[in-house]
């Protein structure tokens, strides 16, 4: 049996829905989850002998669709698809079916938890009569279901029904309070799996590459963001859409939400990490997003908000895993201006994505110590301290002007000063708990007014210059560039960027990394 979360699903108050033989009492947004121990079980059997489909695979299906809980119509980050309700999270031409089958209104398949039940199971047993199929060999029910799941792709339809639904039956699920669902180990689907993809191992290397053509090759700006988002449906259904080349929407991974063994669960990247996928169609701080942000999506509803519980643990775990690989790898500033939420760019239309109960101070917390707890950890020093964390800080005088007026900077701006014969530094400090040699490099903004022998000099925490470097920042622009490696010592070290160079230019102070 596996651990699950526990599932909060949306019915009416307590009063409401004290009996279960009262299905049409309508489910409001605002009303309050209840927590009955399996609540759900009689719904699903009357379900199920109604409409003559085995009553475990309804279960199962049910699962893998919303874990048991109740969709309530959220614009889903599926962009192009209609929204999903209920407990079988319908859309659509599929919802208007099966609460046509089940002789309910769409609306109360939309609200009622028996309701969109009694729609399920009806829109399941039409798949299972135009394949000719009927009966308790759950097995035999496969092409039903992947036929069910509105799925277009032929390997995330197989994926749906082995690693989901299937998956469900033969391991049951246990602390789900709201329904039970016995293990059957030996329960086979009949339909072909789905085929292993290719594995990345130069970006994220546990991911499973599955290309979407939705994207733009490279990128018109610096990348500087990672966007958290939620699929509002189930793991397969929004890698499939995502890599449809009608759907118009991409993203650069997808988290799942099972447990595939050891406490990890499956992620795809769609999109390479160099280029654009198409996931926030909103600005972010002045700037379009998409160009300067790496986007993950997940699998399931949003987090702890809106009637939902949170994540699955192994969910949550793998996805801070994921940030703080991209956080590392590309140098990308740790606080909430640069791991963002999709409802921070557009809190009008996504304003339950990733959920409002996110935990993102939590979230915060283990991606800087993933970063920092890490021997030979990276330290990037942004010329905005609000950027920084306690190991990094910059420090100017007021003739150095803050600016964002060339593209192409780290993190939020940068500034700059013109050249002459005086010392008045920009002064990027950084703090080692020990003696190490470490590899230091710089990012600026290119531009023909600025200077091509900008000097870099290094110090230790005692103040003795441990090696300089002149650079040609007229290019190189948008991207790190080495100043060599230099020996420091413990405690607060420093690189300065220099004014004292030829007169007539500009130099750039924008970032500094230390690895």
């Amino acid at each position: 049996m596996r651990n699950v979360r526990t599932l909060a699903v949306v019915v009416s108050a307590a009063a409401a829905l004290a009996a279960c033989d009262a299905p049409t009492r309508s489910v409001r947004p605002e009303q309050p989850a209840e927590a009955t121990a399996g609540r759900l079980d009689p719904m699903f059997a009357r379900a199920a002998s109604e409409f003559k489909v085995p009553v475990e695979l309804l279960k199962a299906v049910a699962f893998t669709e919303t874990g048991w809980q109740f969709a309530r119509g959220e614009h889903s980050d599926m962009e192009g698809m209609p929204p999903a309700y209920g407990i079988f999270a319908l859309r659509g031409e599929r919802l208007e079916r099966g609460a046509r089958l089940a002789g309910v209104s769409v609306q109360a398949a939309q609200t009622d938890v028996e309701a969109s039940i009694r729609a399920g199971a009806a829109l399941l047993r039409s798949e299972g009569e135009a394949l000719r199929v009927a009966g308790s060999d759950l097995g035999a029910w496969a092409p039903a279901v992947a036929s069910f799941s509105g799925i277009s792709n032929n390997q995330a339809q197989a994926e749906y029904v082995h690693s989901g639904v299937f998956r469900a039956l033969r391991e049951g699920v246990a602390d789900a309070p709201h329904a039970t669902l016995a293990a059957r180990p030996g329960v086979r689907a009949a339909l072909a799996p789905p085929v292993a993809g290719p594995r990345l191992t130069a970006q994220y290397g546990p991911a499973i590459w599955t290309a979407s053509p939705n994207y733009t090759a490279g990128r018109s700006y610096s990348l500087a963001l990672v966007v958290i988002h939620t699929c509002a449906g189930n793991y397969s259904g929004c890698w499939s859409w995502l890599t449809n080349p009608s759907s118009g929407v991409s993203a650069h991974y997808v988290v799942g939400q099972t447990d595939i063994g050891g406490g990890v669960t499956e992620v795809r990247q769609l999109v390479d990490e160099l280029n654009t996928a198409w996931h926030v169609g909103r600005y972010w701080q002045g700037y379009p997003t998409n160009p300067r942000s790496i986007g993950i999506e997940h699998g399931g509803f949003s987090y702890g908000s809106n009637g939902y519980g949170p994540w699955p643990a192994v969910q949550y775990n793998t996805s801070v895993k994921l940030t703080c690989d991209i956080v590392k790898s590309r140098s990308i500033i740790r606080d909430r201006d640069h791991i963002i939420g999709h409802y921070q760019p557009d809190p009008e239309n996504r304003w339950h994505d990733p959920g409002q109960g996110f935990p993102w101070a939590d979230y915060m917390s283990k991606i800087n110590s993933c970063v920092s707890g890490t021997t030979g950890s990276t330290i990037t020093i942004d010329s905005n301290n609000a950027n920084n964390g306690t190991n990094a800080r910059i420090s100017v005088s007021a003739n150095w002007i803050s600016s964002s007026g060339t593209s192409g900077y780290y993190g939020s701006g940068y500034y700059y000063a013109s050249t002459a014969a005086v010392s008045d530094p920009a002064s990027f400090e950084f703090y080692l708990p020990s003696a190490a040699t470490r590899a230091v490099s710089a990012w600026w903004t290119s531009g023909t007014n600025r200077s091509s022998t900008a000097p870099y000099i290094m110090y230790n925490a005692s103040g003795a210059e441990v090696g300089r470097r002149s650079v040609n920042q007229q290019t190189g622009g948008g991207a790190w560039q080495s100043l060599g490696s230099y020996s420091f010592s413990a405690g607060w070290n420093k690189v300065a960027l220099s004014r004292w160079t030829t007169e007539g230019y500009v130099v750039i102070a924008d970032a500094v990394r230390v690895q």
